[in-house]
């Protein structure tokens, strides 16, 4: 009986398809085994990039007002092309287990639990232009982890990271990260480290789009050691030790595209645990990403990416650890929108594990290098747990790091001179003597480092050179 309702079921979802919304065929397949499924809404009368480019023809006192100027707008816009869907949601799902979140970054509706009849229901709905199953991709996982003994205690000055990126030089001229803002959007952090916990932001400082928990957690350990590289104030780990955080949780050992979305916007604009609350003015400077999608060139994130770019929030992503084949980068580094990290060794040499470019449409990637190998920092197991691990989840932190440091010197940076002088002060890695996509490794930027790896104290002059010239 309940196979010949599921099949009736699914006849009237592929007419009612024809009519109006359409609807992914894996929405189809889900109601075959089980009673809901995760989906994403999309509107027909969506329109957020006219929305952001609105604010290339205006101006604005500080950053604030601009993030300000975004939400409201973007917020505005979701309101009235998702209004009637969001009424109808709010009378539909009363006692049942559906949960329903509002993208305003994208124009889209999240929808946990959805049963058949909710579905149904908005494939009704001749506003909606697409109904879709969310989609779950890895975290970028590390290729070795070695957890270090209980008791086990970094020495500073010895993570051979923080050094290749020569951090103490610009933490001998004052600047350590002191009043810059940093996130990631991860599998969690533990909040109670030692190394991290002095750190933490409170004040909006934390969402767990995952499981909704109200303090910082980290069931994976991966966050809290990519959290550790960025801004570990304790033992020697973090390349901007002065530099507060905040996080989002999208991910366990997996992320979910609508769930990336939904820490994506709480980024931007971030609220308390419950999202209530959203405080435009307490946005960091730039997030860590460190997970993949495909090797497609995978558009899904760029209204993302193009909203933090509009709040001057920079996008920072691991390429991914599936080299060494050319054309190995991973989706989301490898938009054009994304800063977009390779792994180093402690000799200069590019991982054999860093992904390659270029990309499917020829664009070069990475943009820049890091290091990724053997990577020592804090864990989740306890409060005093450290671990080594080696990947690009391990690089991309080091470059969110090191802009807490410029930021630090100049917090009126925007993305695109955080990228000039990254790229500007990179310095080559050691001769492969490998080619892709027609470019070889002794010419910059190349598919291997990008425009090679970076320096702190390097991009620290442009930064001081670039105010000079302002003056």
């Amino acid at each position: 009986m309940k196979a010949q309702t599921i099949a009736i079921f699914l006849v009237g979802l592929a007419c009612a398809a024809l009519a109006a919304p359409s609807v992914d065929t894996s929405v189809l397949k889900v109601f075959q085994t089980k009673e809901t499924a995760n989906i994403l809404i999309s509107f027909k009368g969506a329109n957020t990039a006219g929305v952001r480019r609105s604010t290339t023809t205006l101006s604005f006192t500080d950053r604030t007002q601009r993030i300000q100027y975004l939400y409201d707008n973007l917020k505005r816009h979701a309101d009235e092309t998702q209004g009637n869907v969001l009424g109808l949601l709010s009378n539909l799902q009363t006692a049942e287990s559906a949960v329903v979140r509002q993208l305003w970054i994208t124009n889209q509706v999240y929808i946990k639990n959805a049963n058949r009849q909710l579905v149904e229901e908005l494939l009704k709905r001749e506003e909606i232009s697409k109904i879709e199953e969310e989609k779950l991709s890895p975290i970028v996982k590390p290729v070795s982890i070695v957890e270090h003994p209980l008791g086990y205690k970094p020495t500073a000055g010895e993570q051979w990271g923080i050094l290749a990126v020569d951090a103490p030089t610009v933490w001998a001229s004052g600047y350590k990260g002191k009043g810059v803002v940093i996130a990631n959007i991860d599998s969690g952090v533990r909040g109670t480290h030692e190394a991290l916990k002095d750190g933490f932001r409170r004040l909006n400082g934390w969402y767990d789009a995952e499981y909704e928990e109200e303090e910082p957690v980290d069931d994976y350990g991966h966050g809290t050691h990519t959290m550790g590289t960025m801004v570990g104030r304790t033992n020697g780990i973090g390349v901007a030790p002065e530099a507060d955080w905040i996080a989002c949780r999208a991910c366990t050992d997996w992320c979910s595209d609508a769930q990336f979305i939904l820490c994506g916007q709480w980024v931007v604009c971030p609220t308390d645990n419950k999202l209530k609350d959203p405080r435009c003015d307490l946005a960091p400077h730039a997030v860590t990403n460190s997970y993949g999608l495909s090797y497609d060139e995978d558009d899904v994130f760029d209204d993302v990416l193009d909203t933090w770019i509009a709040a001057d929030i920079a996008p920072i992503f691991a390429l991914g650890n599936d080299g060494e084949s050319c054309s190995s980068a991973n989706s989301p580094g490898d938009s054009q929108l994304a800063i977009a990290i390779g792994a180093t060794t402690s000799t200069n040499q590019l991982a054999s594990f860093s992904s390659r470019g270029p990309t499917v449409s020829g664009k070069i990637k990475p943009d820049l290098a890091a290091p990724g190998s053997s990577v020592l920092s804090a864990y989740n197991s306890n409060d005093r747990s450290y671990t080594t691990m080696s990947g690009t989840s391990m690089a991309t932190p080091h470059v969110t790091g090191l802009t807490a440091l410029l930021y630090n010197i100049n917090a009126n940076l925007t993305v695109s001179d955080i990228r000039s002088v990254l790229t500007e002060g990179a310095k080559p890695g050691v001769l492969l003597g490998r080619t892709c996509g027609g470019i070889p490794d002794s010419q910059y930027p190349n598919n291997h480092y990008g425009h090679g790896i970076v320096s702190a104290s390097a991009s620290a002059e442009r930064v001081n050179q670039m105010m000079k010239r302002q003056v």
